[in-house]
């Protein structure tokens, strides 16, 4: 109820026994009897709805209503007496329920304050611990990547070195075999050859890109480089292959040209594998977008999004992970290079849904400079 519906009510009720007093014979005891217990109704309505003092000042407005009528009807040996004490009990009871109810209010209000603060308490209880299980996966992750990395490390080592005398041999195969002394329908076995080695190369530095993702910047090449700068000179090496397959690449560079704490050939292989894996996703073409979200606590956020069908929803789990892919080309090393290379920046990569609803964007948290 609106506070001006109760002082209405508490008024209406004061008014009505105050005029029954004034209309009826003062002679008629029994009558104003009644009429003097309805005064109750307001002053305790008044104790419950306005607390201590609004009880206590609607019984000294009853009261003074009351008292030309008690002074006007004053007979009998016991009804001065009987009329003050009745006065005397409405200002106690209007008082006592005030009092009690403002008790009551602030007991509600303690407890309000008090589940609050529980919720508040669970709610930050709860994050710590998601933080806490995030760091400890984290922690694990990391574990596996460090494992996983020595060991690709000294796999692509030691495979490299018999493939490089492979390509060699083959090579030298090849020129001592001129074109004249093979038959001419068939293969050529040792192109062949060398093209998989070349594949199988490739794969191997990719390899190792993975296992020394944080360990590639040259000695002196400064820990500081433009988001802009990087994207620019990624595109210039990739717009030929771009353009031939129909994707339409969009820089804005506004705010891009801010430095952040990453060396730039570190910048550039971070988009140039994101724009590598796009161009995949895009085998008909579309477009490929770098823009710069926002600038907030010491790191510039970067969406990298393409018109792409996007990932599998069941498959976000998994797409930073070693080794998986969903070519069947593919290493599967590409965002785990991005995702490690960022890591050991202080920074991170999540993936987002795109403006065309699907979860084609990429959200890179880069440390500024």
């Amino acid at each position: 109820m609106k506070r001006s519906h109760q002082i209405f009510t508490v008024a209406a009720l004061s008014i009505v026994p105050t005029v029954a007093h004034y209309v009826t014979d003062a002679h008629n005891g029994p009558a104003h009897d009644i009429y003097q217990r309805f005064y109750y109704l307001p002053v305790i309505l008044a104790g419950l709805w306005f607390g201590a003092r609004g009880g206590l000042i609607t019984a000294i407005l009853i009261a003074i209503a009351y008292f030309p009528h008690a002074v006007h009807g004053w007979h009998g040996p016991y009804s001065g007496f009987y009329r003050f004490m009745e006065v005397v009990m409405y200002l106690v009871v209007g008082s006592l329920t005030g009092w009690l109810s403002d008790r009551l209010r602030l007991a509600n209000e303690a407890e309000s304050r008090a589940r609050a603060e529980a919720e508040r308490a669970f709610a930050n209880l709860k994050t710590k611990t998601d933080e806490l299980f995030a760091l400890e996966e984290q922690l694990r992750r990391t574990d596996r990547l460090a494992a996983l990395g020595q060991l690709t490390a000294g796999l692509a080592h030691e495979i490299r070195n018999p493939l490089a005398s492979i390509k060699t041999s083959v090579e030298i195969l090849r020129t001592n075999t001129e074109p004249r002394q093979r038959d001419p329908d068939e293969p050529d076995f040792a192109g062949i050859i060398l093209e998989e080695t070349a594949r199988l190369d490739q794969i191997l530095t990719e390899f190792l890109q993975f296992a020394r993702a944080e360990q590639t910047r040259p000695s002196d090449e400064p820990h500081c480089a433009s988001v802009f700068v990087a994207a620019r000179k990624v595109l210039e090496l990739t717009e030929g292959d771009l353009n031939s397959k129909g994707i339409t690449v969009l820089v804005e560079a506004e705010q891009l040209d801010l430095p952040v704490a990453l060396c730039e050939s570190h910048l550039r292989q971070v988009f140039l594998n994101l724009l590598l894996n796009s161009a995949e996703a895009m085998p008909r073409g579309g477009e490929f977008n770098i823009r710069a979200d926002a600038k907030r606590d010491g790191f510039l956020f970067v969406h990298v999004e393409d018109s792409g069908v996007g990932v599998p929803p069941a498959l976000t789990g998994k797409i930073f992970d070693p080794f998986f892919s969903t070519k069947e080309q593919g290493t599967g090393l590409g965002l785990s290079i991005v995702e490690r290379i960022l890591d050991s920046h202080g920074g991170s990569i999540a993936l987002a849904t795109a403006a065309n609803g699907a979860l084609s964007r990429f959200v890179l948290k880069l440390p500024l400079a």
